[in-house]
């Protein structure tokens, strides 16, 4: 089971008058922490939170998350208010964790050589009991302090007992839930806390609902976890997905101007892998596409004839090798002819294409136009009578004479339009894409014929060369020939290899697709379990029998309950803190927190049977109210802490306190007096 407690707290400063300090010992049960306005309760408080490295609930910058008597000058005199400057000071508390295994933290405000990230641990009590304890040091606030092994709140989540979930952000990554985002429904800090339940939360994660996600954490629901499981396996499918487009698009990098490309190869991950006709490499060959297995038969049935082939003299092939430079200076000029219009294509399918793209930016425009009239439609307005003076269709002007014209035809109303101009979106994006797929398969075609050409031009020089040399040499041509072939053959290998090691590639990912979708489909489809709306329903109880018994003012009670999306109190689905006047919302984190533990204790949670309050009785709530709110906390504490800090009235609390299970600690003056150690 989760579990921290307060055992002991030290403040220490260095001034020019001296050290001054304090030490409060924190007991369980009910412990009240009482001192006048601005006499050091707030700086008892915040020092809690800085030595656990909380301060980002309530600031960015760590020195600021305790007081200036911590941090920059102290009061030393009461009477006549006279102040000294803070040279040095830390804070130091002892907590016990899970199993009741003591440790004592102590970190550094102010420090000529530690920095206030450091932390250094000591496992024993060695505030109460001071002894020779193993020691080491830890950070704090820094990337990697809640997931390293020398991050303190990695060492913290283990002392308590906590196992931080890992969640998917906004931006798709991983992220971890943090401390921070947790210890807002166990601490209420006075500046920034009471202005509604987790008010303290900060979003550095970047987590979806980070709120949520810290109150399923936190009453360890099932949704939770099944929600987590859920996010994880879409997001480790999307990294598959991504995962499998840049495979394939790294590979079609590697072939563009190759004169290849890919047949029956999915740009997106698909299960029905692989597929009945397998996916195969060709080249363009003609109007044709010559797969490139057939093509490499073909080339070495050619080497191993040019190999076997006897050597011929110029004298014997003088004839049949002018035939053959006529024939190849012929296919030249075919291939030239037959470019030149496969380039005019190319030229006009990419015009086509930037035509279309344009198209579609446009139509993008006019449907967001007319979403924007659709919802000022929605919301009243009548001043959208024309949108623009050109036909939404073609974006041709229109004449005057028919803008405002009355017709009995019935036009498109806004709505039809928006669903008419959508459908025009698909029809673009898949004609957008044919085009592209066409245009690149001409683009390889023309890569394809342009070598084709640079072999011939080669055969061209070689079989000139044979014409011009000795009549006793052997061939040039036929040696030149020989090693083109050899030369293309060990190319198209390579990439054939390559386009191997693509489809193994895409197996694995296939295959850990396969284990994904099945897993996302055996998680259980009702979204709440019977354990979790029991845990709901519970707080819910509590929830309203503690408004009622803090007299809460506002409404009835009867049409309170707790959202079953977002776990917070509702009232007819809408916010309930919106509409309450500012001492109710103050009863409201009252009784939510509260009943937060009160669950934990009867049921199975993360909770770490922990609360701190600062000055709770905010916004003059009513004296019976918090008397009530004592009794109940008096009750909770029960093998748990809660921690108040007030500044009542001395006397008034005692009366309220009267009977009740307590600790009260009140401080005479000012928390930081003179110590002499």
């Amino acid at each position: 089971m989760s579990r921290i407690r307060f055992r002991h707290l030290q403040l220490r400063a260095e001034t020019g008058r001296g050290r001054f300090g304090a030490d409060i010992a924190l007991h369980d049960g009910l412990m009240v922490l009482w001192a006048d306005n601005s006499r050091g309760k707030s700086t008892a408080v915040q020092s809690l939170l800085f030595a656990l490295g909380l301060e980002r609930m309530i600031t960015a910058r760590p020195a600021n998350a305790v007081t200036s008597a911590m941090r920059d000058r102290l009061i030393y005199d009461a009477t006549s208010k006279q102040e000294t400057p803070v040279l040095s000071s830390w804070v130091a508390v002892e907590i016990e964790g899970k199993d009741g295994r003591i440790a004592t933290v102590t970190r550094w405000i102010k420090h000529e050589e530690y920095n206030s990230s450091l932390m250094r641990v000591v496992e024993g009590p060695a505030i109460s009991s001071p002894g020779n304890y193993n020691g080491y040091d830890l950070y704090v606030g820094r990337a990697g302090a809640a997931g390293n092994p020398r991050g303190f709140h990695h060492w913290l989540a283990q002392f308590i007992g906590w196992e931080l979930p890992i969640l998917p952000g906004a931006d798709g990554r991983m992220s971890r839930l943090y401390m921070e985002q947790i210890f807002p429904l166990l601490f209420v800090e006075q500046r920034r806390g009471w202005g509604g339940i987790q008010a303290q939360m900060p979003y550095f994660s970047g987590i979806t609902d980070v709120r949520r996600r810290s109150i399923e954490f936190l009453l360890d629901l099932e949704v939770g976890k099944i929600e987590a499981e859920r996010l994880r396996l879409r997001a480790q499918e999307k990294e598959l997905q991504d995962e499998w487009r840049s495979t394939v698009r790294s590979f079609k990098e590697i072939i563009r101007g190759s004169g290849l490309i890919t047949v029956r190869l999915p740009e997106t991950l698909t299960v029905a892998w692989p597929p009945d006709q397998a996916p195969f490499l060709a080249e363009g060959r003609e109007a044709e596409w010559i797969p490139i297995s057939d093509l490499l038969l073909q080339l070495e049935a050619e080497h191993r004839e040019l190999e076997n082939a006897p050597v011929r003299r110029v004298a014997d092939i003088e004839i049949e090798t002018e035939e053959r430079l006529t024939t190849a200076l012929r296919e030249i000029d075919n291939i030239r002819e037959a470019g030149g219009y496969l380039r005019d294509d190319i030229l006009r399918d990419r015009n086509e294409y930037h035509a279309l793209q344009k198209r579609l930016d446009a139509l993008r425009e006019d449907l967001r136009q007319h979403q924007d009239i659709v919802t000022l439609q929605r919301l009243g307005s009548t001043d959208i009578d024309r949108l623009h003076g050109d036909c939404p269709v073609c974006h041709q002007e229109l004449p005057a004479s028919l803008i405002g014209a009355p017709s009995p035809i019935r036009t498109l109303s806004p709505e039809d339009t928006v669903s008419y101009i959508k459908q025009q979106i698909e029809l673009f994006e898949v004609m957008a894409r044919d085009t592209e797929r066409t245009l690149t398969a001409k683009e390889e075609r023309w890569a394809a014929m342009r070598s084709k050409a640079s072999e011939l031009n080669s055969l061209v020089r070689a079989l000139r060369a044979t014409l011009n040399t000795p009549s006793g040499t052997p061939s040039i041509e036929l040696i030149t020939r020989q090693v083109q072939v050899r030369e293309r053959i060990d190319r198209l290998r390579s990439l054939n290899e390559r386009f191997l090691e693509l489809l193994g590639t895409l197996d694995r990912v296939a295959a850990n697709g396969r284990l994904l979708r099945a897993a996302l489909q055996d998680l259980p489809t009702d979204r709440l379990s019977a354990v979790d709306r029991e845990k709901l329903n519970r707080l819910e109880t509590s929830f309203v029998q503690q408004l009622h018994a803090y007299d809460f003012g506002s409404f009835s009670d009867e049409r309170l309950r707790i959202s079953d999306i977002d776990y917070l109190p509702r009232r007819d689905d809408f916010d309930l803190q919106a509409d309450i006047s500012a001492s109710d919302s103050i009863r409201v984190i009252w009784a939510y927190l509260l009943g937060l533990l009160e669950v934990s204790k009867t049921m199975e949670s993360n909770h770490v049977g922990l609360l701190v309050l600062d000055e709770p009785r905010q916004q003059s709530a009513k004296q019976v109210s918090f008397r009530a709110l004592l009794e109940r906390a008096s009750t909770d504490a029960k093998d748990c802490q809660i921690i108040f800090a007030t500044s009542e009235d001395l006397a008034t609390l005692r009366r309220m306190l009267a009977g009740l299970p307590h600790h009260l600690y009140a401080v005479k003056d000012y928390v930081l007096k003179p110590v002499a150690e």
